[in-house]
């Protein structure tokens, strides 16, 4: 860096030696084109502006990233498990409305508690 700033010193030097040799009109028209490219430059960094606040959200979010993506994945997980667990759980009410409409019983002796007592005692029976 020292470098640079030491040879754009050395240019502004050979530089403004021709400065008193030079004619007027030169001078005037050199101004002008500086001017212009001036202008254009400034249009230029406003079109670019955008990148300034770019870079300030980069710094705002990016060290945070890792937090952030835990954040979303442990979101994901919980949101997946909650709806697999509801999925299996409709699966099974599923299984136990088919098995009761395939059944030959009619639905109000499902309802009876001496039925249930009945299917304990007959299952408790069966297993042994």
């Amino acid at each position: 860096m020292k470098d640079e700033s030491e040879f754009g010193y050395k240019a502004r030097q050979v530089l403004n030696l021709g400065l008193d040799t030079m004619d007027r009109k030169v001078g005037v028209k050199l101004h002008e084109a500086r001017q212009k490219a001036l202008a254009r430059q400034r249009v230029a960094v406003r079109g670019l502006s955008l990148a300034g606040v770019g870079h300030s959200i980069e710094f705002a979010v990016f060290p945070h990233a890792r937090s952030l993506l835990a954040i979303l994945a442990l979101t994901v997980g919980a949101t997946g498990t909650y709806y697999w667990n509801a999925f299996e759980q409709a699966k099974e009410y599923e299984e136990i409305d088919s098995a009761l409409l395939a059944d030959d019983l009619p639905p109000s002796a499902y309802l009876d508690r001496g039925f249930h007592a009945w299917l304990e005692h007959a299952s408790d029976s069966s297993s042994q």
